[in-house]
């Protein structure tokens, strides 16, 4: 009894270890921050001479860190262009490619077995091409005997087939003349009830073709009065739906909701520094005009310098944010289990399907 008991408090503490460590991977996965980065450099590049040199002069790099470090991945430009993932010094993705491996290898042997396969069939063509062998001799002498066999059989069945119509001849010598006169008759009297009976078809078909003509604008007609008053009715039942209470407290809960991950998303430090001259001072102008508009938004963010003399463009970004999947489960939950927005996804699908 005590070895039992012994046997299920282990199996008691080893359920207990594992059921601990799996929360301690949902709770680090949950609230431990996945941040992620953005940082380019552009060198000043003139847009009239050098352009084609502006791809060699972009330096970017994308990626993203887990756990100090722990799990990460990355891309760069324009040095690798492969999404590398790290778990510790390890590289997780992109695995290595065994078809890659094994198609070299196959490259490598495949000469020395084509030539040796060249070889044996150089060396079969030659001993089957030699002249007067005895095989060809020996393959020719049955082909003539069997030929002469066909022949042979041929011509018995061509004398039988004269004998028959000879007798033929001799047993019905005067009768043969009337009863082909008869069966020509009948012939054109067949040939003229199709001939009327295809006449009857032809204009059967031509009144059904004018019948689908004069239909065909009626039948059109019904068809987009059947769907104007559809779409009518899919316009009217929107808008009561809209109008409803239900839809305006499913609208205002996933605004907020939507937000709430918006605002999580966006980078919390973003320094991005633009040097920026067209060929034109008045495209740098419009340019200029147009961060100037946006300048509340994209103020201590976003700096530009134009640059109304020449044509280049210069600059760096760097951009970092965050990402906790806490904030996106409990969203999505609270979209997920609310009546309202329920009701209101159930009403626009039968909107759709109606």
């Amino acid at each position: 009894m005590s070895l039992f008991l012994t046997i299920l408090k282990i199996i008691g503490i080893v359920l207990l270890v594992i059921l601990a460590v799996v929360l301690v991977v949902l709770l680090l996965l949950l609230f431990v921050p996945i941040r992620y980065y953005v940082n380019a450099d552009i060198e000043e590049t003139n847009l009239e001479t050098e352009v084609d040199k502006l791809k060699d002069r972009i330096q970017a790099k994308a990626g993203f860190h887990f756990l100090l470090h722990l799990i990460r991945g990355y891309i760069e430009y324009p040095k690798d262009m492969e999404f590398t993932v790290k778990v510790l010094f390890f590289k997780v993705f992109p695995g290595k490619n065994k078809d890659e491996d094994t198609t070299e290898e196959f490259e490598e042997e495949l000469p020395y077995e084509m030539e040796d396969g060249f070889e044996n069939q150089e060396s079969g063509e030659s001993e089957s091409e030699q002249p007067g062998s005895d095989a060809e001799t020996s393959k020719e002498e049955p082909k003539d005997e069997s030929q002469n066999e066909v022949q042979d059989e041929t011509q018995n069945a061509d004398i039988e087939d004269s004998d028959s119509s000879a007798e033929n001849d001799d047993s019905n010598p005067d009768g043969a003349e009337p009863e082909n006169d008869a069966s020509s008759e009948e012939d054109f009297d067949d040939e003229e009830e199709e001939e009327k009976q295809s006449f009857l078809d032809v204009l059967k078909k031509i009144k059904d073709i004018v019948v689908q003509i004069i239909k065909t604008p009626q039948n059109v007609y019904q068809k987009i009065k059947c769907t104007i008053s559809s779409i009518y009715a899919k316009i009217d039942m929107v808008k009561k739906t809209l109008e409803n209470d239900i839809f305006k407290r499913a609208f205002n809960v996933s605004k907020k909701q939507v937000l709430r991950v918006l605002k999580m998303i966006i980078p919390r430090k973003c320094n991005i520094n633009l040097c920026v001259g067209m060929s034109d001072p008045t495209a740098t102008a419009d340019i200029f005009a147009a961060y100037g508009i946006l300048y509340p938004i994209l103020a201590g963010k976003v700096y530009i310098t134009p640059d109304f003399e020449n044509p280049v463009i210069a600059g760096s970004v760097r951009i970092k944010g965050r990402i906790r999947l806490v904030t996106i489960v409990w969203a999505a939950a609270v979209l997920y289990f609310n009546k309202d927005v329920r009701k209101t996804i159930r009403r626009f699908k039968k909107i759709l399907n109606s």
